[in-house]
């Protein structure tokens, strides 16, 4: 497995993997209010991508190869994407509230958004390697503080982001977009 940086070309398989995430978490106890078209929007994806802040883990032998065969002598298009995110400095409008561990300036904040991994590739390490990925970018882009907020009732995600070493400060009504409020998370890990 490679995480990196994404190219603008690879969204059509970032797309398909967000699509499939949503599918598969709708309607179940996991579901985090995703929705294909305003949360993730092709425009927040191709903005990331341009600005070199969608991070993308895709499979090296698929990623090479990208052909799957499917039976009969036919072939299809394997997606090679396990999992990505959205690496920025644009902290929700809720981040105000907490006292965070990390006392520094907004500049010297990256906050990780959007971080999926593909249901076919649960279990793999996918978002452990993504997460380490994004540290190691904000670290190198100078910034203190990485942050995120994740649902109350995402508990394979908060594990992770626990695990990850993130200090978890406590859940707080937080604005997620599109006039929803949901309990979050709100989550930091010093870079310093």
């Amino acid at each position: 497995m490679i995480v990196r940086t994404a190219s603008v070309d690879e969204l059509p398989q970032i797309e398909a993997m967000y699509t499939a995430i949503v599918d598969a978490m709708q309607n179940t106890p996991l579901d985090v209010w995703w929705q294909m078209g305003s949360h993730p929007s092709h425009e927040m994806l191709l903005d990331a991508a341009s600005d070199g802040n969608l991070l993308v883990a895709v499979d090296e032998e698929s990623d090479k190869h990208n052909v799957a065969d499917v039976g009969d002598g036919a072939t299809e298009t394997a997606n090679p994407v396990l999992g990505a995110c959205i690496l920025n400095g644009v902290q929700g409008v809720d981040y105000g509230i907490i006292d965070w561990d990390v006392q520094c300036d907004d500049a010297e904040v990256n906050v990780l958004h959007l971080l999926g991994v593909s249901p076919a590739a649960r279990g793999r390490g996918v978002g452990r390697a993504i997460i380490d990925k994004a540290a190691a970018m904000a670290m190198e882009r100078g910034m203190k503080s990485l942050r995120l907020d994740t649902f109350d009732n995402n508990a394979p995600a908060i594990a992770l982001y626990r695990s990850c070493g993130f200090t978890d400060h406590g859940v707080y009504e937080v604005h997620v977009g599109r006039g929803l409020i949901h309990a979050s998370h709100l989550m930091e890990m010093d870079l310093r």
